[in-house]
């Protein structure tokens, strides 16, 4: 049984990880992801990549960004905006876990 703690959380979203296997689950908009930790560690550099790789459209409510995901058949389609909210979910998150790892070395 998952027991989760929680990295983020707010109306967009969530990141949570299960403190007995190990695996992420990160929910936002209408998709929730169940990840491997190497898969969420991809996920956070592929969101990042995508959102400084983007040129900016004129309108940033128009879904125009395609993010794959871990399953090669699914992809996520994002506004500029929902990227944005996306890759600082996963930043907030991800500096949540490490700082937590460094605190642990002590």
């Amino acid at each position: 049984m998952c027991h989760f703690k929680t990295w983020y959380f707010d109306e967009h979203g969530y990141v949570v990880s299960c403190e007995h296997c190990n695996h992420f689950q990160v929910s936002f908009g209408t998709t929730m992801l169940t990840l491997s930790p190497t898969d969420y560690e991809v996920l956070v550099k592929m969101v990042a990549q995508r959102k400084e790789d983007h040129v900016p459209m004129h309108n940033p409510n128009v879904r125009c960004v395609v993010l794959p995901t871990p399953c090669s058949n699914i992809h996520s389609f994002l506004s500029e905006r929902e990227l944005q909210l996306l890759h600082d979910m996963l930043q907030e998150a991800d500096n949540e876990i490490k700082t937590q790892q460094m605190i642990r070395l002590f």
